[in-house]
């Protein structure tokens, strides 16, 4: 213990920064709520929703106009119609052959010449940029490379211009030549006799493939594809995409793909980009996607942008984050903000209804959120101007306010060292600051009257006190003139001592002297007399601020009074032993500290004689022998023990800190030596010898804490006491574990008895002639943590005499189950009901009555099963006849195992024989069982008895005791038993109905 602890320093500021800071937390304060309210009113984010949802109402605007456009475009009228038709006019005349009409340009020619007006109008009637027709009839994965499909190509640059007379706006860029001179059209600058195989475009080779292998089973518009990827011609650098559909013959010959055409460029300007920003940098995306979805987003394939940036054009394929209508699209390190619409163009059945078009509007997230980052922005500099101009009138503010208070508190330090003079302040004229000053000045003056009245006190106090006061800021330390000599240090002049001295003679006291320390925070010293004796003395320590403030008490007679009362209440009168309250206090405090309690054994004795002292020569004898003990055991035991008397005749012993068990055991026989060595001589003059039983458990083998090696070392020293007195016997965690299973199986039959909470389940018993139910057996069914055998609840009921019990609780908790099943509909009416019933233990007249009036029904139809597992008790069973009357009916269970089956059978006379299950058992294949249960049926028929076969559990058993000629069936082949039993199993019921028919 220290003889001075410093007060906790805080941390000091100036008036000024006080003031500071706190107009600055106001400031923040203020800023905070500024920004929060921004935060809570959400209006960028409002901003940018607002962007958004203005985005995607014109998407879906524009969506809505291009899906039409691309459908009226894709609607090729009765074109292919008739276009069929001119081709099935041709084939029937003979001018072209389905084997060679894709050939080549000549083999089609006439049919081409006889559709090429078709083409141009549909062409004109279209805004398309293009119309195509190609011919073919094989199998295009099987024609040969650099073949060429015959064909014609027609475009319109401008379909939006007024049409010329001559088709001088029109240019063909694949056509035969006959071709291109009977229709009198310009060639392209890509022009081509025919299309090339290598070159084929996939507008002409998915759907033409599709229907080939199909066998063009759809209608020709269902197999219509519009191209997801631009291509280009041949020769030509326009990028366009087209819509082709299959002509299929009425037989489903597919020949040849017609189809419009759509230059990109045209359909961008369907695509005004402006609508999406004014300055020209959001974009429109035309792009399909497939049901393949990645965990990233969705998967787009451009198929044409419409925007002023470049980069965007190149991109090959993008992925829209978040899977919804709206997402992020980055493209070159530059994030969009995308809205998505779909385009419907195929029905939901066709080929390629798989494709899904979208129209995306995309603007970059700089451009999209552009008003609300400016506001933010402007926002972020209204909040710095407001920190930079608070900051600056703070400190103004703080300075003017801090000035008067920093001049009181520099005079107020001038003066502090002179502490007998009263202080005299100078005004500041803020009123508060003067008033504190005044009462500084009075406060002076007050400390100076108290300190003088507070020594005369203690100068008059009849219990000595001394004490101390040492400030933080002064070197001095105040002292009473008696404060030393309390300390016995007589020889220190209080008046001269330094605070450095003083802290020093504290520590040097505290470790010099015993001390023990209070509850309340103090301590109490023994100080040494000259004399010999001890004073001890109490020294309290408070802190306050910078002040110790320190005070010593006598407290001799109240320590050596205390220390009294103490060994009073600690030890026996009768043994000089501790008592049971220091022992489990002491024990405890050891069990807190493993490492001292080391290898340990609780020992729990017992005085095996006492009683027979107290009895026979009177209390105060009784009591020398119980002194001896104590005696003994205070020499003999080693200085690692803690021994007290409990109570009585009982002693409790706990040795600790040794390595192992044999160290203990060798402590053990030396004491039960020291016990036998002595004896106790009585008024008669006899002697005796000490004699002793107690029950050893280890720490930390048995058990790790005090209250479980108690009760172990309890339970083997009562252990001892029934087996050997006089010995000292160690815990046995078997027995201990075997006594408290049959403590709690006994606990758990009292409380079925107690509760009547035995249930009961059902087993139907059926006629061997017809499989009817004839009857059920109540069978007890136990549902306990440990008891759950009916076995176990009669071997109970025996060794606690509980028959009459059971044999109660059994017959009216199965009468009453019986009764409740059958009004529930879950036992057949009109049956018996087979009730067990303890040979030895009858009802009284009082429960017989009581079960006669509750269960007046069912007696007609109550049999008696009295079990051979035990001999007959001929007054138990006459009782039992007496009380069933006329009524009764009783039936012998488990006939062959047992007592005397045949005094059994003629004591008894049964109704019913039931014939064991170890004779059912195999009774197929056994020879002497059958001549068993053939000669009972012979007895018992010729007394106008029933046997019951029992325990059925194969076809085979069945079929042979039907044949032996037994009455009634019962077991787990036929059913179950169970709390609502089933009925018979179909194929017992099989075997019953073959075995009698």
């Amino acid at each position: 213990m220290k003889a001075r602890s410093k007060p906790t320093e805080k941390r000091e500021r100036s008036v000024f920064s006080t003031i500071f800071i706190s107009v600055l937390v106001i400031l923040a304060v203020e800023v905070t709520l500024l920004v929060g309210s921004i935060a809570v009113s959400r209006v960028p984010q409002q901003l940018d929703r607002n962007a958004e949802d203005i985005l995607a109402k014109q998407v879906e605007n524009r969506s809505s106009y291009l899906e039409n456009f691309l459908v009226q475009a894709q609607n090729l009228g009765d074109m292919p119609k008739r276009i069929n038709e001119k081709t099935e006019a041709l084939l029937a005349s003979g001018q072209i052959s389905k084997d060679t009409l894709g050939q080549s340009s000549a083999s089609s020619e006439p049919l081409l010449e006889a559709i090429a007006d078709d083409l141009v109008m549909q062409l004109r009637s279209s805004s398309v940029t293009g119309v195509f027709v190609v011919l073919n009839t094989c199998d295009l994965d099987a024609r040969k490379t650099n073949g060429r499909l015959p064909g014609i190509y027609l475009r319109d640059l401008d379909p939006d211009a007024a049409a010329s007379e001559r088709n001088e706006d029109l240019m063909l860029s694949f056509a035969p030549a006959g071709i291109v001179k009977s229709m009198r059209i310009s060639t392209d600058s890509c022009w081509q006799p025919a299309l090339d195989y290598e070159e084929l475009g996939d507008f002409v080779y998915r759907p033409f493939r599709t229907a080939y292998q199909d066998g063009g089973k759809l209608m020709m518009a269902q197999y219509g594809r519009w191209t997801t990827s631009p291509y280009v011609l041949p020769g030509d650098k326009r990028e366009a995409i087209a819509y082709a559909q299959p002509l299929i013959l009425p037989d489903g010959t597919v020949y040849g793909v017609v189809g419009v055409e759509l230059l990109c460029s045209y359909l961008e300007e369907q695509l005004p980009l402006t609508e999406l920003q004014n300055d020209g940098t959001g974009a429109y995306l035309l792009a399909v996607t497939t049901d393949e979805k990645q965990a990233g987003g969705i998967p787009l394939q451009p198929v044409t942008f419409s925007t002023q940036d470049r980069s965007l054009k190149s991109a090959q394929s993008i992925v829209m984050r978040n899977n919804g209508a709206a997402g992020t699209i980055v493209v070159n390190k530059t994030k969009y903000f995308a809205c998505a619409e779909p385009l419907t163009l195929y029905d939901r059945n066709a080929p390629f209804s798989n494709e899904h078009w979208l129209l995306l509007g995309i603007v970059p997230n700089s451009t999209l959120y552009k008003i609300s980052n400016d506001m933010q922005s402007l926002l972020l500099v209204a909040v710095v101007l407001t920190l930079a101009v608070g900051l600056v009138c703070s400190y103004l503010v703080s300075r003017g306010l801090a000035h008067p208070i920093r001049q009181l508190s520099d005079e107020i330090a001038a003066i502090k060292d002179k502490r007998t003079e009263i202080p005299k302040l100078s005004r500041t004229g803020i009123r508060e600051l003067d008033g504190f000053s005044t009462a500084i000045t009075q406060l002076s003056q007050d400390i100076l009257d108290t300190s003088t009245k507070f020594l005369r006190i203690m100068n008059m106090a009849s219990i000595e006190l001394g004490g101390y006061e040492m400030r933080e800021d002064s070197d001095k330390v105040f002292v009473t003139d008696n404060f030393f000599s309390m300390l016995g240090m007589q020889d220190i002049d209080p008046n001269d001592v330094t605070r450095e001295q003083f802290e020093m003679l504290m520590e040097n006291l505290v470790l010099q002297n015993e001390s023990f320390s209070l509850q309340d925070g103090g301590c109490v010293l023994t100080i040494p007399q000259k004399d010999g004796s001890e004073r001890f003395v109490m020294l309290r320590i408070t802190g306050e601020d910078e002040v110790q403030v320190g005070l010593v008490e006598d407290v001799t007679a109240t320590t050596l009074e205390r220390r009294r009362i103490e060994h009073e209440r600690d030890y026996d009168v009768l043994t000089g032993l501790y008592n049971r309250r220091a022992f489990d206090a002491r024990a405890k405090k050891l069990f807190r500290m493993p490492e001292k309690l080391g290898h340990a054994a609780l020992l729990m004795m017992d005085m095996d004689n006492l009683k027979h002292i107290n009895d026979t020569f009177g209390h105060d004898w009784g009591d020398r022998y119980i002194n001896l003990a104590g005696q003994c055991f205070a020499q003999t035991l080693p200085q690692n023990t803690i021994c007290a008397r409990m109570s009585g005749d009982e002693f409790i012993v706990l040795f600790y800190g040794y390595d192992e068990r044999d160290e203990i055991r060798q402590v053990l026989n030396r004491l039960s030596d020291a016990m036998k060595e002595r004896t106790a001589l009585l008024p008669n003059g006899d002697t005796m010898r000490i004699s002793i039983s107690g029950g050893i458990a280890w720490y930390p083998e048995n058990g790790r804490d005090l209250a479980t090696l108690k009760k172990y070392a309890d339970f083997a020293m009562y252990q001892v006491k029934h087996e050997s007195k006089g010995e000292m016997g160690e815990f046995d965690i078997g027995a201990y574990n075997q006594e408290v299973y049959a403590a709690q199986l006994s606990r758990e039959f009292l409380q079925m008895l107690r509760e009547s909470s035995a249930g009961y389940h059902f087993q139907p018993i059926f006629s061997a002639h017809t499989g009817r139910v004839e009857a059920y057996e109540a069978l007890m069914r136990v549902k306990m943590p440990l008891l759950s055998s009916p076995l176990t609840v009669m071997k109970l009921a025996r060794e606690m005499d509980k028959l009459y019990e059971v044999e109660r609780l059994t017959a009216f908790k199965a009468a009453s189950t019986f009764v409740m099943m059958q009004n529930r509909g879950r036992l057949h009416r009109n049956t018996k009901l087979f009730l067990n019933s303890i040979a030895s233990s009858s009802l009284t007249d009082e429960d017989v009555a009581e079960f006669k009036a509750q269960f007046a029904e069912l007696l007609n139809n109550l049999v008696i099963e009295i079990t051979e597992e035990e001999e007959i008790d001929r007054e138990a069973l006459e009782r039992k006849r007496r009380a069933m009357g006329d009524q009764g009916v009783f039936a012998l269970d488990d006939w062959g195992s047992g007592y005397s089956n045949s005094n059994s059978l003629l004591e008894l006379s049964p109704d019913y024989i039931k014939v064991d299950i170890n004779i059912i058992c195999d009774i197929d294949t056994d020879a002497d069982k059958q001549q068993l249960v053939k000669d009972i049926v012979e007895y018992a028929h010729g007394r106008g008895m029933k046997i019951v076969a029992e325990g059925i559990e194969t076809e085979a058993e069945l079929r042979k005791v039907i044949e032996l000629g037994v009455d009634l069936l019962q077991g787990y082949f036929l059913a179950k038993p169970a709390a609502s039993p089933s009925e018979i199993a179909p194929q017992a019921l099989r075997v019953i109905r073959w075995m009698n028919r």
